[in-house]
């Protein structure tokens, strides 16, 4: 196994103890990759605490600092702060977080990035998501979709 993969499977496994789940194959990351300045973080985390979500600073090999967002209901995904951009981690098949927690985080991440107007991709690619799951061989999976609207709709 390659020391990406084992970082991956590291950061999925912590984040199992914080999403309930029982196994690294049902945690999935969706990362937007775009240059970022740490208060653009910053805004977003102030943001989403207006907008009645719970957020919880939490500890693991998330290779950034990590937010446990929560809403009124206790469905949960967890916020990675990276240099490279956003990193959501959701459990894959929690359809309720992927249609109510997800989009108000990317709506408020693609508002706080648009007033700052330092993109990195074209404004085509700009809504390009990655996204990285653990098979059932613990060997990473990656793939890429246009839109995060794309991946809810075919995981729903």
């Amino acid at each position: 196994m390659d020391s990406r993969t084992n970082r991956f499977l590291s950061k999925f496994t912590d984040a199992t103890k914080y999403l309930n789940s029982d196994s690294v194959q049902n945690i999935v990351s969706l990362k937007y990759r775009e240059a970022v300045g740490y208060s653009d973080y910053e805004r977003l985390i102030e943001g989403l605490q207006r907008k009645s979500l719970e957020l919880e600073e939490i500890h693991g090999n998330f290779q950034g600092k990590a937010w446990l967002v929560k809403d009124r209901d206790r469905n949960a995904v967890i916020l990675v702060e990276h240099e490279t951009g956003l990193e959501i981690l959701s459990t894959a098949a929690d359809i309720v977080s992927l249609l109510s927690i997800i989009p108000m985080i990317v709506s408020g991440w693609k508002y706080f990035r648009s007033i700052n107007k330092r993109p990195r991709f074209s404004q085509d690619d700009s809504d390009q998501v990655e996204i990285r799951k653990a098979n059932s061989k613990n060997q990473l999976e990656e793939e890429f979709v246009p839109r995060i609207e794309d991946y809810v709709l075919a995981e729903s």
